[in-house]
């Protein structure tokens, strides 16, 4: 029996690629500080792009970098109740990991209880338990030896959210101010981020190192895809590259989905091919659809679905103009909207007067579902010659 190859393409989310594309400087800028405690611009990053960019894929990446350094490493996403989790659950469970001597010097600071053991027990309750203390106090018991990286992914725009977001972000600028050697990366779409920004208390943020996630270019796409295929101890069949880097469209997830499909196709065999590239071709742009791009066009409003609906009309770019008119609408009400999906990372300015999609195959799944709701009677399934009757009183 020949063994089967596992694949080391990873479209799993949030999972580590083996191969990053892209951002490359940014990557090898941040490791930097931590290995040097020199951070420059680096003491906070906001990281923005639309889904499946590989912006949580690029925070593990720094997570794990970190972790090698010596760093402690403090994970979360910005949903309700942040604060206290870090506070009541992460941070103790990073002192228990800390050495005996880190430990040890923690007791110095009255932040927290320790058994005879120097085991974390408590947090001390004589004041009242701010995250800014305990940042401080961490730093200062880690010395020179390294920093802490706070990682929060998924920034939503919702103002319960952002209120909480913007009270954390206060806490962390008060403990920078205390001499904390700390790194915060903030990932979300740029119009969340740009909400963030507009709160209370986030000021230190405005100053922050932008990374931003687009799709890669094609010769980076070509590279991912080989290199990718290499480490795992294949080679790809050049008619193969130029099929897989063609449908994935330099979109990260779509990289890491289509090669996994090929590889998985006839993984026993040393080459991948173009039979393998062209199967992958069907299920991953079948599977993005259905894990992306419908999610993503559901969640929009109806005004910004309009607005991609009149897009959709054009195979290529549309002209902004050609929008106004098909929407019925003002110039000034369009590019409220223009500046929403740009920012939101759907849509990308594309020449003087002109836009375009960003998202691969959106403008597509959008005329089918325009097609599709045209031929059952606007997406009634047909059923509106067939009313239901009254029901018996």
């Amino acid at each position: 029996m020949v063994e089967t190859a596992p694949s080391p393409f990873t479209p799993g989310y949030g999972r580590k690629p083996v191969i990053f594309g892209g951002h490359r400087e940014e990557l090898t800028d941040l490791r930097a500080v931590f290995d040097t405690l020199d951070f420059g611009e680096n003491h906070s990053v906001l990281v923005s792009g639309l889904r499946g960019a590989g912006k949580t894929s690029f925070m593990t990446t720094l997570e794990d970098h970190a972790r090698d350094a010596g760093w402690l490493v403090i994970s979360d996403d910005a949903s309700a109740g942040l604060m206290g989790r870090v506070m009541d659950s992460t941070i103790p469970t990073l002192i228990n990991d800390m050495t005996p001597a880190s430990r040890a010097r923690l007791t110095s600071f009255g932040v927290w209880e320790f058994s005879a053991d120097i085991e974390y027990v408590n947090r001390h309750r004589s004041v009242k338990p701010q995250l800014r203390s305990d940042l401080t106090a961490l730093s200062s018991a880690l010395g020179t030896s390294g920093g802490i990286l706070i990682t929060i992914d998924e920034v939503s725009s919702g103002k319960v959210r952002l209120r909480e977001l913007s009270r954390f972000a206060l806490q962390i600028s008060h403990a920078l101010r205390d001499g904390a050697q700390i790194m915060v990366v903030f990932a979300g779409v740029k119009v969340s981020l740009d909400a963030l920004l507009a709160e209370e208390h986030t000021t230190f943020l405005r100053r922050s190192r932008e990374v931003e996630f687009e799709r890669l270019t094609a010769p980076e796409t070509r590279r991912v895809f080989a290199e990718t295929a290499r480490v795992g101890g294949r080679r790809v069949e050049d008619e193969a590259l130029t099929k897989l880097v063609s449908l994935s469209q330099g979109y990260p997830y779509l990289v890491q989905l289509a090669g996994d499909y090929a590889w998985r196709n006839n993984s026993t065999a040393p080459t991948i091919t173009l039979a393998d590239a062209s199967v992958a071709h069907d299920k991953a742009i079948r599977a993005v659809e259905i894990r992306v791009i419908s999610r993503v066009y559901g969640d929009l409003s109806d005004v910004d679905q309009k607005f991609l609906d009149a897009m959709a009309q054009d195979d290529d770019r549309t002209k902004v103009a050609d929008i106004v008119k098909r929407m019925g609408v003002s110039d000034a009400y369009v590019q409220v909207y223009k500046k929403r999906l740009i920012d939101s990372g759907y849509v990308h300015a594309a020449g003087h007067g002109y836009v375009q999609f960003s998202l691969p195959y959106l403008g597509a799944y959008i005329r089918r579902q325009l097609a599709a709701e045209a031929r059952d009677g606007g997406g009634s399934g047909g059923w509106d010659a067939y009313p239901a009757p009254d029901l018996p009183s």
